[in-house]
Order: structure tokens, then C-alpha cells, then sequence
């Protein structure tokens, strides 16, 4: 079948040339499409800024253009459901009684799909008291009498009844997620029977998605055996006494008017009165691009533009010739390659007083970057930027040497001019506080230059692209999204010249001329953005989150990057040894506890071994058997020896894989350290985050976690260098206590209690002192899942307990501490009023999927709208410190202080400094770093010496 499939569907699309090509005709069963998509990918797509649900439009937009593009139509209808009912109904009340009742998410998007068809100028066709199929079997017949060929795109399988010569079915396969393409012969080798036999099929066997009876005790093969003997249910019951066997003629004699009646509700009828096909007005080519990309621009559907048809629609004369949607980002950009040309750059940028920016170079990672720019491009005004080569090189040149020197001298092959004159000249107007400069992932490029130029210090920025989207809450906050969104640009992408795969050239290969004119855009699109970001910041109530946390902080983390962290590599060279060995022990034991050799780093084999044959309890099932990721191991490490072998086999693999082995390749040569990246925007809460390397995966309180940590080390920062770690105390928990008002979680921070132990005492009755560790475990446990929305099923998993006994602790727990629970009800309540969730400081986070209709996916938002503000509130409260830490101490590096901020994990903030300046930053630190004023005691905890893992 799927050769004939392939075949059929390659044959439609051939001979595609207008000249000599037949008409073809698809007709389209919109609402199986629009049901299909709506409920396959309802829980994970909406629209960005909005919250508008979009799965049923974007599935629809998406099968259009499968459609188009693989059976290249040369004309389109749609077939629709009109709301009346349908004659079927008034037959059987019965009919499709089954069905539930339509999401209310969903008839919005049906009146999208209604704005998509009439955007791509397709008829959309309904008849009332009639189905969309009784309107496709219509149209397709229509269209056979006029010798035009028909394909008929479906979810169903009922519609293969109309496949005869001229119509086929092209019918979308859920499971395997393809498209099958059904003639006379498909039909014949899928079903064993005719097409026209299916409304028989349907007759014998019922539908139970429309409800349609069929006949008792008949089922797939026996109807199919029927039908191959006499051909249609009508042959059946006028030869009731020759069927056989014995059992299916009773069943025919007993359900013969069930038989005749599902017969005709399953019959697609091809003559409704006053449907006629109109061809002219169903030529696919005459729609409106601009306006389909106008809709699919609304809608966030950015990845389909590329895949639209040719339209030959002109519009209408309007005087003016109407400005495209998405257009290249017009104005002057030029080249730069004589001194006479970049001090009329530097003089544009002076007179102007700012300008947007961007950096070119080979390496993605801002310091690396500094040894490989190839340009900088600056736009002092709207209209008009410059592109400044310096890195250009040959292939030759490429081929023959590293890099080119620093001075320039080997670019002789190339029209630039030197690294050191362009840097120097630009110096000045990236480090005066009066030129306001402005950029999109402003924290890479200001961190290149500096590191790149030692007369570029890091500056303030005074507004980033990057940093504004994601506080409005943007998900796609890529400079080509958002130019697209917002000024109806496109703006060149990389890949257009530098090719891909392996036969993609670095920047520094490609022409000026080409990386000049992406550069430029880049630059100039940043500034025309600016504007308009900040008004949404103003509309939306965010900029002072913008403007006093997450901007000011984006020098702050750029100048952590950029000191990096010294590492010890003779400290991972004996790990590594270490962890070889303990991993081979570990390897050794775990054979022996399963009695012969296996592959621990092998699921299928693991799962094969622990439910097969040591008949262990089975996990979650999963596509390739159960489940052995280390949630569903975790509970059962004491059901078996070898589970908690394999657990421990994992952790010290994953560390030594993914920090011995490569820590010691991430260290700078230049600089002899690791530079870790600082996340921003990426999580939704604010909270940062940090990779190459991601040092928040560390494990902290295992063993082996803290032997890796013993590898940062304190290095040339005077004498007897130090680390020094101030971590809050609990700070989420603390947050929690200030923001619902608990008296109880009050009382015990102010009372400096240990808070587990006193949330213990409140939850079981018990005094302090009568509080059991395992008491104290699950206190904490719940402690902090009440932060994340822990419900009585993920407490009785976590800890191995009856989902009762996790209830009755989760009612205890609400009971001791009644404000908390009053404060999540109504911060969820708020939240799906509002539409999002927000912190102290005014950072919001939407969240749509609070008025979703799926359950599952209503519960986790909730949990979303809890965590937000007591996570979000946390992560500002550290940004502002850090912040303020910031701007005290670069007065005091400048007059010789060496004590630098060099790490930032999850609540610890790490300096690297002097033991004769530890008092004075503790003193700053314990100062500042309280930056909000809570109903509780912001608590810090101090550790410091030679190794972040070997702390006093």
C-alpha cells in the first residue's frame, strides 16, 4: 500500500508546468482537519503575546500547505459543516449523539480558519441540514462530469466511498503522522473491498465515532466476509436464507432494519440541491500573499511563510503601491574601508548621541569572540547604518594561517582596514555615558569589544532588544523574530551566505559586501526597535523591571563573564582516575548483583533485566518498554542491589563525562580560565541561568558533586587568594512568609528557628525538641513543594508513602499554616483573571493555559501561577543586589580593590579576592544584599577559602 501511496502522490504533483497541465482540483474536509490539529496539539500551542489558542489554525495552516506544495493544486475548495441539523439527525436522534460538547477554546479558531481560507481566497462551501461530506461528495462529483481530476484531503475513512476513477482520497494517518494517498486499488488492498463498499462495511460494523449502530454481532472480518460474498447489504437480506455461517444470518435477520438504516446514514449524498463547484473563483494562485503573510504574521506562524505558493493576485491600484508585509529593511548601508569613512561613523554617532550596534565574528562565545571579530556595524539613525570590516580573509589566507594579526598588516588581500585603528577610533563613543548605545544581546557584544580592546571598558547599555522581549514575554526573542513582528522586516540570516552543514564559511570568509548588509540591518533594526519596545514596556506595566533590574544587569553579568573562574586541573586529573576506577568497581558489582555482564548505559537492556528477568515492579510503560530514567529508579533503589548500582554507575559517569573530561577543554588559553555564559532570559521566572559550561548542574550535596567544586579555584587576585561564597538562607521559603502572611512561617524566621524542624513541630504536634529526622525529611520536602504546587500524588511518589497518608499529611500541613493555602487559591484565582502571575517587583509571567479545558494542563499552570511569585521575587531579589554590589565595588576596583563577583548559582553569590579585602566585601555583601525589605529576616550564610569545594 505505501508504494502505491508514494506512487500516486508523486504522479498529482507531476507536470506541474501551467502550459500543459490538466486541472486539479483538492477539496478539503475542513473540520476533521480542524478537530484533528486542535486536539493533537492544543497543550502546547498559543500565541505569544496574546494567549489567543492557535493549535486548530496552525494545524489547519500547516495541512494547506502540505497540501499545496506536495499535490500542487491548481485549484481549492473547502468543504464546511454548516451549524444547522443535518437531515441525518432528524433520521436517527441517534446520530453523532455521542459527541461532546465543542472546548470553548475552540470556536474562535474555527472563525480563524474562516479568516485563513479567505485570505488563500478558497470558497468555502456549506449547505445547511447537510455534512461537509455530503458537500464534498457533491463538489467531487460536479467536478468528475466536467473531466477535472479531484483529490479529496480527509481524516476520515469514510470519505474513500467516493474514490472512483478521477477522485482519490489523500487521507492524513495520525499515528504514523503521514499522508496516504487512496485509489480504486489502495481502497482494495487496505480494506478488501471496493471503494463504493464501504457505506456497507459501515452498514455491517457501525461507527462508533458517529454513533451509527451497525449490526449486532458483526464485526470487521465477518462484514468483510460478507461483503466479498454478496457484494452489498441489500444482496445480504434479500438472500437472508442462503448467508452464512448460521451465526451472521441470525445476526442480519435480528438487526436487518439497524442494517438499512446505518446504510443510509453512512451514504455520502452527491446531489445537494443548490451546491454548484465554481472553478473560477477556486484558482489557488489568485490570493493575496500579502495578506495571507499579514494573518500568518498575527498568528506567530513565522516558519510557514517560507513554504507559501506562487500567488499571480495583483492588488488593486490604491494610488501608492501598497508597502509589502515583510520586506528587506530599507535605508543606506555602506562599507566602511578608509579612515576618512570611519571618522564620518564616529562623527555621525556624536552628532546623533546614540546608536545601535553589532558585533560579527567566528565564535558565538563572547570572549572567544574577541580573538576572532571579523566587524562592527553601527546605525547612528534610522535610515542609515555602516558595516566596518576588520577580520576579512581569503580562503587563502584562511587556509594559510590561524588568524590574521591583530594589526592588520596580512589583510592586504582584502579592501579593510586594521583591527587597532577601527577599535581605538570606536573606543570613545562605546565608553561615553552621554552617547546612549543600544543593541540586541547587548551582553555578547559589549564583552567582545572589551575583551577585544583593552581602551573599550564595559559600559552601561541603554537599551537592549533581547532583554525587552523576553520582560514582555516574548518567547521568540530572536532580532529576525522580532523585526519581523514588529517592523514587518526581513532581515538577512547567516545562512544565505555562509551556507550550511559542512560546507557552511565563517563570517571572516565571506564577502564584506554580504556580511556588511546583515551586519548593518542589524544595527539599524535594533534602533528602529527601540522605540516601540519601550512604549509595550510603558503599555504593559513592565519598564521599571526593564529599567532598574534587568538592563542594569547586563553589564553586571558581562563583567563576571569576562573575569571567568580559574580552575585546578591537577584537582580533575586525579578525580578522572578516581572516578575510572570507582566506575569500573561499581560496573563489577552490578554484574555480579544480576549474576553476568550487561550494558548499564543501555535502557532496552536495563528494562529487560529489572521487569523481565528480576521480575522487579514495573514503571511507567513507554514506547520502547518501561521506564529506568532516574525518577522512576529513585523509589526502588531498596528493592534491589542493583538499582541503587545503577543509580550511583549514572552520577559518576554524568560527572565525569560532563565536567572532568570537559572542564579542562573549556579553559581559555588566553586567559588560563572558564568563562561560563549568564542566561538572563531564558527562564520565565527571571531567575538566571548559566552553560559552556552549566555550572547550576553541579551536584551540591553529594561527595563526588564536591569534588568537582574543588576544582574552581582563587587565583591572581593578590596574596593568599580566597573564594568567598554568601548564600541566602532559604530565601524562597522566606518570600513565601512575607507574601501570604503566615503567622506561624513568620514567627519561626523571626524567631531564627530551624524552619523545618519548626514546620515539623506546628504539622505533627510535637515540641522542637521531639522532632524526628524523618520528620524534619518530609517537613522540608513539603516545605519547598508547596512552592511548585506539590499535590498529594507527587508527595506519596517523591517519598514512597500512600497517596493517603500523603493527603492527610498535605491537610495537616494547610491546617498549621492556613494562610498559605488561602494565599495559592487566590494568587491562581488572580492570575486566570489577570492572565498572568507576577512578582513583588512587578516582573510578570502569562499564562494561558489557566483557562485551558484539559485538565491536566489547567492543573500545571496552576502550579505555574504559584511558583512564579515567590521564585520570580527570589531571582529579583538577588538580580537588584547584584546590581548594587556592582556599582559600589567599581569605585573601589578602580582605586585598587582586586575582589571581583565572579559566580552566580542558584542562591549563592562566589567573589574571588585578597584574604586582607574578605571583611570589607562580607561588610558590603551582608550590606546590600537584603535589597528588598521582607516581614522576615533576609538571612545570609558565609563560607569562604582556597576552593569553592573546600569552604571554612
Amino acid at each position: 500500500m505505501n508504494e502505491t501511496a508514494t506512487n500516486t502522490a508523486s504522479e498529482a504533483a507531476a507536470g506541474s508546468e501551467d502550459g500543459g497541465r490538466k486541472p486539479l482540483l483538492v477539496v478539503l474536509d475542513s473540520h476533521g482537519i480542524i478537530f484533528r490539529s486542535y486536539f493533537a496539539l492544543r497543550d502546547v500551542l498559543t500565541t505569544r503575546r496574546t494567549g489567543e489558542p492557535v493549535a486548530a489554525v496552525y494545524g489547519y495552516a500547516n495541512s494547506l500547505l502540505t497540501v499545496f506544495n506536495e499535490l500542487k493544486p491548481t485549484h481549492v475548495v473547502a468543504a464546511w459543516d454548516a451549524p444547522a441539523q443535518t437531515f441525518r439527525k432528524q433520521r436517527d436522534e441517534r446520530y453523532k449523539a455521542n459527541r461532546e460538547t465543542i472546548p470553548d477554546d475552540l470556536p474562535q479558531q474555527i472563525e480563524r480558519v474562516r479568516e485563513l481560507l479567505a485570505a488563500f481566497r478558497i470558497p468555502l462551501v456549506e449547505k445547511p441540514g447537510y455534512e461537509a461530506d455530503d458537500v464534498l461528495g457533491t463538489l467531487a462529483c460536479q467536478a468528475v462530469e466536467q473531466g477535472i481530476e479531484v483529490i479529496i484531503v480527509t481524516l476520515d475513512n469514510d470519505i474513500v466511498q467516493l474514490v472512483q476513477p478521477g477522485v482519490r482520497v489523500y487521507m492524513y494517518r495520525p499515528y504514523q503522522r503521514d499522508y496516504v494517498m487512496y485509489d480504486d486499488e489502495a481502497v482494495r488492498e487496505r480494506w478488501g473491498f471496493a471503494p463504493p463498499q464501504m457505506v456497507d462495511f459501515k452498514a455491517l460494523v457501525g461507527d462508533t465515532s458517529d454513533n451509527i449502530p451497525g449490526v449486532r454481532g458483526i464485526g470487521d472480518k465477518g462484514a468483510k466476509t460478507l461483503i466479498e460474498e454478496w457484494g452489498s447489504v441489500e444482496a445480504m437480506l434479500d438472500h437472508l436464507d442462503e448467508v452464512k455461517p448460521p451465526r451472521a444470518q441470525k445476526a442480519l435477520a435480528d438487526g436487518a432494519d439497524e442494517a438499512r438504516l446505518s446504510k443510509e446514514l453512512a451514504t455520502i449524498v452527491c446531489d445537494i440541491p443548490d451546491v454548484t463547484l465554481d472553478l473560477e473563483s477556486a484558482v489557488l494562485s489568485e490570493f493575496d500573499r500579502d495578506t495571507v503573510v499579514e494573518l500568518f504574521r498575527q498568528l506567530e506562524f513565522r516558519t510557514l511563510i517560507d513554504r507559501l505558493p506562487a500567488s499571480t493576485y495583483v492588488a488593486p491600484s490604491k494610488g501608492a503601491a501598497a508597502e509589502p508585509i515583510a520586506a528587506p529593511l530599507e535605508g543606506t548601508h555602506e562599507v566602511v574601508t578608509t579612515e576618512a569613512g570611519l571618522r564620518q561613523v564616529v562623527e555621525a554617532v556624536r552628532q546623533s548621541g546614540k546608536f545601535g550596534f553589532e558585533i560579527v565574528a567566528d565564535d558565538e562565545h563572547p570572549v572567544r569572540a574577541a580573538d576572532c571579530l571579523v566587524g562592527v556595524a553601527i546605525s547612528p539613525e534610522e535610515g542609515r547604518a555602516w558595516y566596518i570590516p576588520f577580520g576579512h580573509q581569503t580562503a587563502e589566507q584562511a587556509a594559510g594561517q590561524a588568524r590574521m594579526d591583530v594589526d592588520g598588516e596580512s589583510a592586504a588581500a582584502i579592501e579593510q582596514l586594521p583591527r587597532t585603528t577601527v577599535l581605538e577610533a570606536l573606543a570613545p563613543v562605546f565608553t561615553n555615558p552621554d552617547i546612549h548605545r543600544v543593541a540586541h544581546n547587548a551582553k555578547h557584544g559589549l564583552l567582545a569589544l572589551a575583551e577585544a580592546d583593552e581602551h573599550i571598558d564595559i559600559a552601561s547599555i541603554d537599551f537592549d532588544t533581547q532583554v525587552a522581549a523576553y520582560i514582555l514575554g516574548d518567547l521568540n526573542i530572536s532580532l529576525h523574530r522580532l523585526a519581523f513582528d514588529r517592523l514587518a522586516v526581513e532581515l538577512p540570516e547567516p545562512k544565505s551566505f555562509l551556507g550550511t552543514g559542512r560546507k557552511a564559511i565563517p563570517f571572516s570568509q565571506a564577502s564584506t559586501a554580504e556580511v556588511g548588509e546583515y551586519a548593518a540591518s542589524h544595527a539599524h533594526a535594533v534602533l528602529r526597535l527601540a522605540s516601540g519596545l519601550t512604549e509595550e514596556l510603558r503599555a504593559g506595566e513592565v519598564e521599571s523591571v526593564f529599567r532598574e533590574i534587568d538592563l542594569p544587569h547586563v553589564p553586571v553579568l558581562a563583567r563576571m563573564e569576562q573575569r571567568g573562574v580559574a580552575i585546578d586541573t591537577s584537582v580533575l586529573q586525579e578525580l578522572d582516575v578516581d572516578l575510572q576506577r570507582r566506575i569500573e568497581e561499581t560496573e563489577r558489582e552490578a554484574y555480579a548483583a544480576v549474576g553476568h555482564e550487561f550494558k548499564l548505559g543501555s535502557p532496552l537492556e536495563l528494562s529487560a533485566i529489572l521487569f523481565d528477568e528480576l521480575q522487579l515492579p514495573r514503571t511507567r510503560k513507554t514506547k520502547t518498554g518501561y521506564t529506568t530514567d532516574a525518577n522512576a529508579l529513585e523509589p526502588m533503589r531498596h528493592v534491589h542491589p542493583v538499582v541503587d548500582l545503577i543509580l550511583q554507575w549514572r552520577e559518576l559517569t554524568k560527572i565525569k563525562s560532563t565536567y572532568v573530561d570537559t572542564l579542562p577543554q573549556q579553559i581559555n588559553p588566553r586567559t588560563r580560565r572558564i568563562h561560563t555564559i549568564f542566561n538572563q532570559v531564558t527562564a520565565a521566572t527571571g531567575r538566571l541561568s548559566s552553560n559552556d559550561p552549566n555550572l547550576q548542574n553541579i551536584p551540591v550535596r553529594t561527595e563526588v558533586g564536591q569534588a568537582v567544586r574543588r576544582a574552581f579555584v582563587a587565583r591572581d587576585c593578590g596574596q593568599d587568594p580566597l573564594l568567598l561564597s554568601i548564600d541566602y538562607s532559604q530565601i524562597e521559603l522566606r518570600v513565601l512568609a512575607h507574601i501570604c502572611g503566615d503567622e506561624e512561617l513568620r514567627r519561626a524566621f523571626e524567631e531564627r528557628r530551624d524552619i523545618h524542624a519548626a514546620t515539623a513541630s506546628t504539622v505533627f504536634h510535637v515540641n522542637d525538641d521531639e522532632v524526628t529526622s524523618e520528620m524534619r525529611r518530609r517537613a522540608k520536602v513539603f516545605n519547598f513543594g508547596v512552592l511548585y504546587g506539590l499535590t498529594a500524588f507527587g508527595l506519596s511518589q517523591r517519598e514512597g508513602i500512600p497517596r493517603d497518608e500523603a493527603e492527610q499529611f498535605i491537610t495537616a500541613y494547610f491546617e498549621a499554616f492556613p494562610s498559605v493555602q488561602a494565599w495559592r487559591e487566590q494568587v491562581v484565582a488572580e492570575a486566570r483573571d489577570r492572565g498572568y502571575a507576577e512578582t513583588l517587583t512587578g516582573r510578570r509571567r502569562y499564562i494561558p493555559d489557566l483557562r485551558s479545558s484539559n485538565r491536566n494542563v489547567r492543573q500545571a499552570a496552576e502550579r505555574i501561577a504559584i511558583n512564579m511569585p515567590i521564585q520570580g521575587t527570589a531571582s529579583d531579589i538577588i538580580k537588584i543586589a547584584m546590581n548594587r554590589i556592582d556599582a559600589e565595588m567599581r569605585p573601589l576596583q578602580a582605586k585598587g580593590m582586586r575582589a571581583r563577583m565572579v559566580l552566580q548559582v542558584h542562591d549563592e553569590l562566589i567573589w574571588e579576592l585578597p584574604r586582607a579585602e574578605l571583611d570589607d566585601v562580607r561588610e558590603l555583601a551582608h550590606r546590600l544584599m537584603p535589597s528588598l525589605e521582607l516581614a522576615v529576616p533576609l538571612d545570609l550564610e558565609d563560607k569562604w577559602g582556597p576552593a569553592w569545594g573546600a569552604f571554612e
